[in-house]
Order: structure tokens, then C-alpha cells, then sequence
């Protein structure tokens, strides 16, 4: 468990809404087997009416929360998925598939009682099923573009074994200002749980460590509802004491907590 020095939240209220949007080769999107393939996957069976076909929409209450999927026969707008797939160092083909998609898919959850958790995890589930229709070509969502078969697994593998989806729910960004010798990482996906985003700077230690790290003091910080102050320390054995500190963004354009590492 992580030795954490900062303030404990008793309980989050506030955040949210959690949102993906679904990339689509046409609009012939079949929102009917959407609802079925929630059934198959997730044991979820949607209660009848839940689709109404001349709204293109489909809406109900999962696990106490709201849950609406809508189609839109369009390009999302401003090519808005083209500049976040740029960010996605993991897909080489991201750019080009946003740029080719022709409709999308909005997914929305909503919640006012339920945890953050609970109702962000009802986003990765819904979101993991609409990926396995062949129209869909990939996902927006935390500031990027995923692969269908790259979310679609990570949803699996972490819920079906009940660990809270982390990889599905914030973006973990990677780059190098001086060709490797160190590494820089950043979040994008902690504001919707109340939370600032993280970086490290410029660490000399590998791009794999970085990341691992960023992963871990993200996950910590959702599941367990803890806030990292400025001034403070974290660490993940009883002897590591990293420092934060916060201070304008580096590779976001707002205020980050930044861990030294």
C-alpha cells in the first residue's frame, strides 16, 4: 500500500459526468445489439424500451446510475478527435482513423449518489461493448484516441478481475525533451474524479518506471479518494519520500501537481 503524507477525503461528490465517444465508419450504428452485447458481456439486461429508434438513442439506469448512448450522423465536430488522437504515442494509425470516421456514438454517465468508481466503470463497460460492433474504428475519451482492441482488453482483463479500470479512464502520455537520456509523463482523465492531473518531469528513470509510477499514484488516488497537497510527499514504500509540488502545467495547459521522481 502507498505511504501517503496528505489530506484523506472522506467522501467525493461532484464529479463526473464521465463521457466517451465511439468512432464509426457510417451511421448504421445497431444500438438494439448494443444492448444485447451489454447482456452477454457484463450480465447487464437493459430493461424493455431502454432503445427508442426514432431518436437514435438509448437510455436507462445501471447500477444507480444514468446511462444515455446516442448516434450522431457526423463527424464530431472541429475534427476535435483528429487533435486528441495526435497525443496517442501508442497507435500509430489513430490519427489517420480519426480522420476517417464519418459518425459517432456519445456515451454519457451521469451520477449523484453513487461513487465515482462505480459510475466511471459503467462508462468503461458500456463503452467496452460498443466498441465490438465492425462499424466502430476506435474510442475518444480522456484527451485520446484508443484502439478498439486496446480498450476493449484493458476493460476485461481489469474488471473481470475486479480491479478498478484505470488504463480505460485516464490517459497516461509519455515524452522525452532530450532524446531518451530522461522521461516525462502526464495524466489526463483525474479531473472527472476531482482530482488535478500529475506529471513528472524530466526523471532519469526509464519511460517504463515513469509511467508505472504515474499509474499507480493515479490508481491510489481514485480508489482510495485521496487528494495530493502541494508541499507534501508520496511514496510507495516506508523509505521513498517523492515530493510535490504544484505549479503551471508543463505538457497541460493548467495547474499540475508535479511528483519528483
Amino acid at each position: 500500500m502507498a505511504v501517503f503524507s496528505k489530506k484523506k477525503l472522506a467522501e467525493t461528490r461532484g464529479g463526473g459526468p464521465f463521457v466517451s465517444v465511439i468512432l464509426l465508419k457510417d451511421g448504421k450504428y445497431d444500438l438494439n445489439q448494443l444492448a444485447e452485447t451489454i447482456n452477454s458481456d457484463w450480465g447487464i439486461k437493459l430493461p424493455n424500451g431502454s432503445v427508442n429508434e426514432t431518436t437514435n438513442t438509448l437510455s436507462c439506469s445501471i447500477d444507480g446510475v444514468s446511462a444515455t448512448v446516442t448516434l450522431i450522423n457526423a463527424p464530431i465536430a472541429n475534427d476535435e478527435a483528429v487533435k486528441n488522437a495526435e497525443t496517442n504515442f501508442r497507435w500509430e494509425e489513430a490519427v489517420e482513423v480519426a480522420k476517417a470516421h464519418k459518425a459517432h456514438l456519445q456515451i454519457v454517465i451521469t451520477t449523484q449518489n453513487e461513487a465515482l468508481t462505480k459510475a466511471s466503470t459503467t462508462l468503461v463497460k458500456i463503452s467496452s461493448s460498443a466498441l465490438k460492433q465492425d462499424i466502430a474504428t476506435g474510442i475518444q475519451t480522456v484527451g485520446t484516441v484508443f484502439a478498439p482492441d486496446f480498450y476493449v482488453d484493458f476493460a476485461e482483463d481489469f474488471i473481470n478481475d475486479d480491479a478498478f479500470p484505470i488504463w480505460n479512464l485516464v490517459f497516461f502520455g509519455l515524452y522525452s525533451n532530450d532524446q531518451g537520456k530522461t522521461f516525462s509523463g502526464y495524466t489526463n482523465g483525474m479531473k472527472v474524479f476531482n482530482k488535478d492531473e500529475i506529471e513528472i518531469i524530466d526523471s532519469e528513470f526509464s519511460a517504463d518506471e515513469v509511467v508505472e509510477l504515474l499509474t499507480d499514484i493515479a490508481n491510489y488516488s481514485i480508489e482510495e479518494d485521496v487528494t495530493l497537497l502541494d508541499g507534501e510527499t508520496i511514496g510507495f514504500t516506508e523509505d521513498q519520500k517523492l515530493p510535490i509540488t504544484k505549479s503551471q502545467g508543463i505538457a497541460l495547459p493548467f495547474e499540475t501537481m508535479k511528483i519528483k521522481f
